[in-house]
């Protein structure tokens, strides 16, 4: 039996035979494998594996770290590689060192969380919530001047670049295929609010009350969705505004631990982003910056 050149059964030999081993991909660009098809809760279970193993010693002895911070970080990168293969991999490398971004992005990212801790300060002293001296102390020239040094350590070493890899790296566009942006935003937001457990329950300090934690973490995430969004999906510049936020909050909040003001603090600090998640949400109508379909931007999506 002999086929055509033009008959489609050869066609479909051709395209059978090119291409073996290769492993099929459905529409949206994932590997129609057991790890493509579960590859949120893949990424889930490994983040929060990875980076809550050290809770049972914790329990334990209470001055042990209680979690981790590289488990959102290792889980998107090993579900990316398996389960998008080297076109996904290169995208999820593409959004981390996306820094060709307008100059405004970056502006909002390292100057807004400042902005927003001054006037937080502002307000607590003004409202006596915190004496003036204490929190002038905290930015005095010496802070300033090892600011620079102290951003770049909390980024590598206190989480932002571990975390955002996974939340707005990762998990974050793949909700947003499926999703509204603000829908989106409430999933990451609960997911990555359930992450921090460890670091509330199995906190002997009392640094992280943990409701006000909680708020402060969701109203986060609205921000760094619609920041994600307009900077064309440019994981760099959530890190640096997680990083941002770390910081300033703790040059607002170290100085009144174990004073009568610090759960105030916490309570304006926790009220100041919820105001700007609020304005962002009704600014944009819920969109959070996304102005296309995310299937016109498949192509770039990490």
């Amino acid at each position: 039996m002999s086929i055509a050149a033009g008959d489609p059964r050869s066609a479909a030999v051709n395209d059978a035979g090119a291409s073996p081993t290769r492993v099929p991909r459905p529409a949206d660009g994932w590997r129609s494998s057991w790890v493509g098809r579960h590859r949120v809760g893949l990424f889930l279970t490994l983040a929060f594996a990875l980076s809550w193993w050290p809770w049972p010693l914790a329990l334990t002895n209470p001055g042990s770290t209680a979690m981790v911070s590289f488990g959102p970080f290792v889980a998107a990168v090993f579900v990316v590689a398996v389960a998008g293969g080297r076109h996904r991999f290169m995208g999820l490398l593409r959004a981390v060192g996306r820094w060709r971004v307008p100059w405004s992005r970056y502006a909002i990212a390292l100057a807004g969380p400042f902005l927003i801790a001054a006037v937080i300060a502002a307000t607590a002293i003004a409202f006596r919530v915190a004496d003036p001296s204490s929190l002038t102390a905290a930015y005095d020239w010496s802070v300033w001047v090892s600011l620079p040094l102290f951003l770049v350590t909390t980024a590598l070493l206190g989480g932002p670049l571990f975390e955002e890899v996974g939340w707005r790296g990762f998990l974050l566009p793949d909700e947003q295929r499926r999703h509204t942006p603000l829908t989106a935003t409430v999933l990451v937001a609960l997911i990555w609010a359930a992450w921090h457990l460890p670091l509330l329950i199995t906190e002997p300090t009392g640094q992280r009350p943990a409701l006000p934690f909680l708020l402060w973490i969701s109203a986060q995430a609205v921000a760094l969705t619609w920041i994600y969004n307009i900077s064309a999906g440019s994981v760099l510049i959530p890190i640096l505004f997680h990083t941002a936020v770390n910081v300033s909050g703790r040059l607002l909040l170290e100085p009144l631990v174990g004073q009568d003001g610090f759960l105030t603090m916490w309570w304006l600090m926790t009220a100041a982003y919820l105001l700007v998640a609020a304005g962002l949400i009704a600014w944009t109508h819920g969109r959070l910056g996304q102005k296309t379909h995310p299937a016109h931007e498949e192509s770039s999506a990490p």
